[in-house]
């Protein structure tokens, strides 16, 4: 029996009339300043170092596709250089080429443009029998220039510049060499049989790129 006055406690819990139990402790959630600190640096750090890697990968692809393109246009050049040597006119009367100048940079000769082939290297105005047309290839500073002249041996006065990115000569000489039938170096336009053309390129930013082709002359 209660005593008047007094409250039996009817759990282990009863904090008497207008008292409310306190609250749960709550675990601490989030993170400290030093873990944010922490991870912001190596989040900066590996973001420096993708990106090194990123743009140096870049940079290796602009320079494996500038070397490529560099060999692709001198496989050209020297097509285009062959396809005019070959055509360089024989002179059946003198038993020798038309040609005037034999230089390592430089040479100028007569081709027929025509179906007949005569026996003199040209004349002052071309006919219709003497289709005749000066060509010079020069190499001058670091331009390959290629020029057509209507009539005699006189190199052009102007010419088109086939590429601006011959390399310098302390790094490869772009020249050509005359062989006879024996491969052996001649300067005589008589025992001449073969040119051989070596080209070097050097687009900025790359390394320079040497090709080299051996054109053989007909029309004898």
């Amino acid at each position: 029996m209660d005593t008047p006055g007094t409250r039996t406690s009817t759990g282990p819990f009863d904090y008497g009339p207008g008292l409310a139990a306190p609250r749960a402790r709550c675990r601490q959630q989030g993170f400290t300043l030093v873990e944010v600190v922490i991870s912001a640096g190596l989040i900066g750090f590996l973001a420096v170092t993708a990106t090194f890697f990123w743009v140096d990968s870049f940079g290796l692809v602009r320079t494996v596709n500038t070397d490529s393109a560099a060999i692709a246009d001198g496989r050209a050049l020297l097509e285009r250089l062959a396809r005019e040597i070959r055509e360089v006119k024989f002179n059946p009367s003198s038993g020798a080429y038309c040609i005037s100048t034999m230089s390592a940079t430089q040479m100028v000769f007569n081709k027929t443009s025509g179906d007949v082939v005569v026996a003199a290297c040209g004349g002052a105005s071309p006919t219709n029998t003497t289709h005749d047309i000066a060509v010079t290839i020069q190499v001058s500073a670091a331009q390959l220039n290629l020029g057509y002249y209507d009539g005699t041996l006189t190199p052009p006065a102007t010419s088109n510049a086939l590429t601006t990115y011959v390399a310098p000569s302390s790094v490869g000489v772009t020249q050509m060499t005359y062989l006879d039938a024996a491969y052996n170096v001649t300067a005589s336009p008589s025992a001449l049989r073969f040119v051989k053309v070596t080209l070097w390129l050097q687009p900025p930013g790359v390394q320079a790129t040497g090709t080299s082709t051996v054109v053989a002359l007909r029309n004898q």
